[in-house]
This record gives structure tokens, C-alpha cells and sequence, in this order.
């Protein structure tokens, strides 16, 4: 044993070490990965892996978290980041989320697909379509009449 090494320190510091690196370890481990394209993000849900995407279209930006696999199916929360061009009533909901769950092995746009989802973000997003389908009926009363009545 080299004399000028207190073997006490030497326990302490080799501790310190092996839990510094269990703690990186676990955090690689269990840390979601971050996608940056659809077809990382597309892959990852079919394989239902801890995924984060950012998700940047022309009229909003969407991320998507896979928190993994629940009731035999994969967990994706949705969050609308933020509205930019078209439909405005969409910033109202910046910042909520909807909680989608898809069959395993099945990949796609959770926003796409509301009927798999639930949350504030899905009952905004359903306003929304129901305001502009009843704008739609409203400017279209006169047709709609006619091809009733025919």
C-alpha cells in the first residue's frame, strides 16, 4: 500500500465515482431521445420508445412526447407549442395538451386523429372544426336549401 494515500479518502472518492456514473447511466438510460425529423418520430412510435419531437408546421408548432406504453397501447402527450399562420382561433390552446393513445406497431400524426385522444388541447381543436363547419353552413344555407328541395 502506498503510505501517502489515506485509505479512508480513497473509499470515499471511489463512492463518489461509482455514483457519479450510476447516475449518468441512469439518465441515458431512461432519458427520452429527441427526434428531428418525422421519420425518426414515425419509427419511434411504431416501436413505442420515450421520443421527443418538435414538430414545426406552416400553422403551428406541435410537439410530441411517447411516454411508452399504456393499456396495450402507445402514450403520446401533444402539446401545441404555438399558432403561426391561418387559423387563429388556434392560439387560444397554446400551450395545452391531449393524451393520444395509439395501437402498438401503428405510427401517424396524433392531431390527425383526434378520435384517439382526450384533453383540453382535443376539445379545443374539436371548437374549432365545429365553429368552421357551422360558418360553412351558415355562408352555404342558400345551396344546401336548394339541392333539399331537388
Amino acid at each position: 500500500m502506498i503510505p501517502f494515500i489515506n485509505t479512508k479518502y480513497l473509499r470515499q472518492v471511489l463512492a463518489l465515482l461509482i455514483i457519479v456514473v450510476a447516475v449518468f447511466a441512469l439518465y441515458f438510460t431512461f432519458s427520452p431521445a429527441v427526434c428531428a425529423d418525422y421519420g425518426c418520430f414515425e419509427k419511434r412510435m411504431a416501436e413505442c420508445k420515450p421520443t421527443i419531437f418538435i414538430n414545426e408546421e406552416v400553422e403551428a408548432s406541435w410537439k410530441y412526447e411517447i411516454k411508452g406504453t399504456a393499456e396495450k397501447a402507445c402514450k403520446i402527450e401533444v402539446t401545441l407549442l404555438g399558432a403561426k399562420e391561418g387559423e387563429i382561433g388556434l392560439r387560444n390552446y397554446e400551450g395545452d395538451s391531449m393524451t393520444c393513445l395509439y395501437d402498438l406497431g401503428s405510427s401517424g400524426l396524433p392531431e390527425k386523429n383526434l378520435a384517439t385522444c382526450h384533453g383540453t388541447l382535443k376539445e379545443g381543436l374539436q371548437s374549432i372544426v365545429i365553429e368552421k363547419l357551422y360558418k360553412y353552413v351558415i355562408d352555404n344555407l342558400g345551396e344546401i336549401r336548394d339541392e333539399l328541395l331537388f
